[in-house]
């Protein structure tokens, strides 16, 4: 079954707050994504799932037009709120679900998104309508929350996810990710495994987790193996993450 109302209800209370997340909007991350996938001017863009609509107004700045979409009517508000703050004209706001995309084959240059697959109920399927609108030689590129590979960590972390966002479906390893994508037309040009941490109760508190997964999630960390701790430090006040980061050519 899909999550699709869950992720409307967890995001559509709370858009406001992602729209104005530093972890989204953040600069750094939105530079290096622009320079991996190096638009060209003439070029047609669309961000799948754009929240707050960083990626599709960083996006915007380089290309000649960007389709945004989204299944949670509040958050596409919200990001052209932020468009329009910033002066930007060329993007298109669209209630799409990126499972089953009412878009012609071969319609785009860039597909891009970030912070949204580990939502995707059957990210086979969106991987898929993601390729099949990219035209031949398009670019995708995606970032996404990622764990370690290892039964553990891909156990566990993900329990972790679920415990503080209901409508969370996987964050796959490196491993994974790579297993998707070769079942894919793709020539997979860069990908990294970025180390990465959430600030605490900021994390918490962006998805309204209660107090008894708040200490379920610490009980988790404290229970993992030593191996597991190395890789997964934590305190207080933080807690390590990971992301994965991808850029593929259409064949």
């Amino acid at each position: 079954m899909g999550n699709q109302d869950e992720v409307r209800k967890n995001f559509g209370q709370r858009a406001s707050e992602y729209r104005l997340s530093s972890t989204h909007g953040n600069r750094t991350d939105l530079k290096r994504m622009i320079g991996l996938i190096n638009p060209f001017s003439d070029a047609t863009a669309l961000d799948v799932a754009t929240g707050g609509g960083h990626t599709a107004i960083a996006l915007a700045k380089h290309v000649k037009q960007v389709v945004t979409i989204d299944i949670t009517p509040e958050m596409l508000a919200e990001a052209e709120k932020a468009a329009s703050l910033e002066g930007i004209k060329n993007i298109t706001f669209r209630a799409e679900d990126v499972h089953n995309l009412n878009i012609p084959d071969s319609q785009f240059d860039i597909v891009a998104s970030r912070f949204a697959a580990h939502h995707f109920s059957d990210i086979k399927q969106a991987l898929r309508e993601m390729g099949r609108v990219l035209k031949p030689g398009g670019k995708l590129y995606i970032l996404d929350c990622s764990v370690c590979d290892g039964e553990e960590p891909e156990r566990e972390m993900n329990r972790i996810e679920l415990l503080r966002d209901s409508s969370h479906r996987c964050s796959y390893s490196s491993r994974l990710w790579h297993q998707l994508l070769n079942e894919l037309p793709l020539t997979v040009n860069h990908t990294s495994l970025l180390k990465e941490r959430y600030e605490l109760p900021q994390w918490f508190d962006r998805m309204g987790t209660n107090q008894n997964n708040r200490e379920e999630i610490f009980r988790i960390l404290n229970g993992l193996s030593q191996d597991s701790k190395i890789l997964y430090p934590f305190g207080e006040d933080y807690i390590t993450t990971y992301r994965f980061e991808l850029l593929a050519t259409k064949i």
